[in-house]
């Protein structure tokens, strides 16, 4: 498109580079898994997942924000506290063993 190509640095764009308006690139994606016949799971349901796998390997919480573009580091604590808190408790039973 030369010229008319609007750059955005997006993983996915339309061909002339704007954003996928969401609620198209959300249904493409529904139509991808009922085609795949797996169970269903939304766009929404990666980014927890995302999210979740990372803070289970041990990922800052600070990390996770950013890279979900949070606003605000509360905004990922109040949505995914309880997989660091099971991180806590693993960790307390680490150091448990340790001074045991």
């Amino acid at each position: 498109m030369g010229g008319a190509y609007h750059d955005e640095g997006l993983v996915f764009a339309q061909p002339d580079g704007h954003p996928i308006p969401p609620w198209n690139f959300a249904e493409a994606f529904g139509d991808l898994v009922q085609r795949a016949r797996v169970t269903r799971i939304t766009l929404h349901d990666l980014r927890d997942t995302h999210a979740s796998l990372l803070a289970k390997a041990g990922v800052p919480i600070e990390v996770v924000s950013q890279r979900l573009g949070h606003s605000t580091i509360s905004i990922t604590v109040d949505r995914y506290i309880t997989v660091y808190r099971d991180r806590d408790l693993a960790a307390a039973q680490a150091f448990d063993r340790l001074v045991s």
